[in-house]
């Protein structure tokens, strides 16, 4: 699996690289789907087309874990990030990336 560089970013968590959609239920009971990108036990970036904003509070469906609550911390240019409130523990976050589909989303589709 591929991992993100984190040095650069001063991360305090490798970011693994994937590639999966995942329902998130956002403010004022918006429900959509976003496309991981990467992710850690802390956080993750995803691409969407809903209107995120830094400080909306998000309920992300990964595989294995449920729902996470997370707080945007920025978006830009149709990509969000994301921390999690609480973060994943090891195994169960193993476990997620074992799991977690593959999708190859259209070139347009975010």
């Amino acid at each position: 699996m591929a991992t993100a560089v984190s040095s650069i970013e001063g991360r305090r968590a490798h970011r693994d690289i994937v590639s999966f959609r995942a329902p998130l239920d956002g403010p004022a009971g918006m429900r959509t789907s976003v496309l991981m990108v990467d992710i850690s036990p802390l956080g993750f970036m995803s691409r969407s087309a809903a209107p995120l904003a830094p400080g909306d509070i998000v309920a992300v469906r990964l595989p294995v874990v449920g729902a996470r609550a997370a707080r945007i911390v920025w978006s830009m240019g149709g990509r969000v990030g994301g921390e999690f409130v609480e973060g994943i523990g090891a195994d169960q976050y193993g476990r997620m990336l074992a799991s977690a589909p593959n999708d190859k989303p259209a070139w347009n589709e975010f």
